[in-house]
């Protein structure tokens, strides 16, 4: 098993941090319903090593995109989103207008400070670029601690019973950069003079990427239980080769199913038709495709900048695909540490003039939108020795058992 790169990651949420969630109340769970979405689910779910693994081989970390030969997909905003929407956030969203992207710039001592209600001469455990989730935990899971630590609140018990619900959901990442989005996602960013307001979605599309990159450059851990969790969903439903999810077929032989030789297999197979461009319940009438002046837009997240180019995926909207026109891809990707992230004002820019395609250009059958004539010549060209190289071993490896079952299904059906 030597041909696919190993890496550590986060596959199941920690026991203590399914314990602080139980431990909320039920307006604590109805701001994060708001606030965060269906990120809260992350704590429920158990991770894929073997998948993720495989599925990274195919990651083109210059287009940001999979490959599979002369097929490409990739997460998009508007995936993300509708994957993390609730009822609450869509409320929320027509009451609190948002701007297109967030700068997750690392806030200051005093800025955690305020958030969190402490006093500045308790506050040791908040410096630096990263916050430990037991100094969290021993300090906001329930009532009691608050009695045990209440000489480091300059906050009343009820005004800290209210920052419980923020002090939760920068435990999911705890960079002080999540910290600054957690608080934004809450109470708005004040930005010159004016409070505004932003969306979560182009911030895990970001650390996606960036995880998806390192991992493929060789680094050992796959970073951001955000990303890891949206991405794994982002590919079992993109998938209609795995399809069988729905399948009672499919889960009585998952066991098997789960190795890094069976998911190779089903990666390695791929024929167009077996691409879900689009998700069943995703409608879109407006989507942002490109930029004003670049093709590729900035897209800023906790660990750096990656570039967004869905210009390259656009069944995945529900239009035809076209040829794209050639662009520089290297331009928004690097990582920006402990520092505050430059030239912000002109990528906030970039996305205030980026070109939408309207409801028009849906396509007829937006579920099954083809592509022009010149497309896939252009992308053979473009993409020259991106897939990953299955062994032959797993290309020749034939489920005869599930073969069999779907068999026997389709000969039932016929009767």
């Amino acid at each position: 098993m030597n041909q696919f790169r190993k890496f550590d990651m986060v596959v199941k949420a920690p026991v203590l941090l399914k314990m602080w969630y139980n431990d909320l109340n039920v307006f604590h769970k109805r701001d994060l319903n708001k606030y965060v979405g269906a990120l809260t689910e992350l704590i429920n779910m158990v991770g894929w090593p073997e998948l993720v693994e495989v599925f990274t081989c195919y990651w083109d970390n210059e287009r940001m995109a999979f490959q599979f030969g002369t097929k490409e997909i990739t997460p998009t905003i508007e995936e993300i989103r509708d994957r993390i929407d609730t009822v609450g956030i869509g409320l929320e969203r027509r009451v609190r207008k948002q701007e297109s992207i967030l700068i997750p710039n690392k806030p200051t001592l005093e800025d955690i400070i305020n958030w969190l209600g402490l006093r500045k001469d308790y506050a040791h455990w908040a410096e630096g670029s990263s916050i430990s989730f037991m100094d969290l935990y021993i300090r906001f899971r329930n009532a009691s601690f608050y009695s045990n630590y209440n000489q480091e609140f300059r906050v009343t018990f009820r005004e800290w019973d209210k920052i419980r619900s923020l002090a939760f959901t920068t435990t999911l990442s705890i960079n002080t950069r999540e910290i600054m989005l957690a608080h934004t996602l809450f109470h708005g960013h004040l930005n010159q003079g004016q409070v505004k307001y932003y969306p979560i979605a182009p911030v895990i599309l970001s650390d996606m990427y960036h995880a998806l990159g390192r991992c493929k450059e060789g680094h050992r851990y796959f970073q951001g239980s955000k990303g890891y969790g949206t991405q794994q969903l982002h590919t079992l439903e993109n998938n209609n080769s795995l399809k069988g999810l729905n399948d009672v077929l499919f889960w009585a032989d998952l066991e098997n199913r789960k190795t890094r030789g069976r998911w190779a297999q089903i990666f390695s197979e791929l024929r167009e038709d077996d691409i879900q461009w689009m998700f069943n319940r995703f409608i879109l009438k407006d989507v942002i495709v490109w930029g004003h002046r670049q093709l590729v837009l900035p897209l800023p997240g906790i660990q750096g900048i990656r570039l967004y180019a869905p210009i390259r995926v656009l069944r995945q909207f529900g239009r035809i695909q076209t040829t794209s026109p050639n662009a520089y891809y290297r331009i928004y990707v690097f990582d920006i540490g402990d520092d505050r992230v430059h030239e912000a004002l002109e990528m906030l820019r970039k996305w205030k003039k980026a070109v939408q395609m309207d409801e028009k250009t849906i396509a007829v059958d937006r579920f099954n939108a083809r592509y022009d004539e010149t497309y896939k010549a252009w992308l053979k060209d473009n993409i020259q020795g991106i897939s990953f190289p299955v062994p032959n071993i797993y290309r020749s490896v034939e489920d005869k058992e599930s073969k069999a079952l779907i068999e026997l299904r389709e000969v039932k059906k016929e009767a």
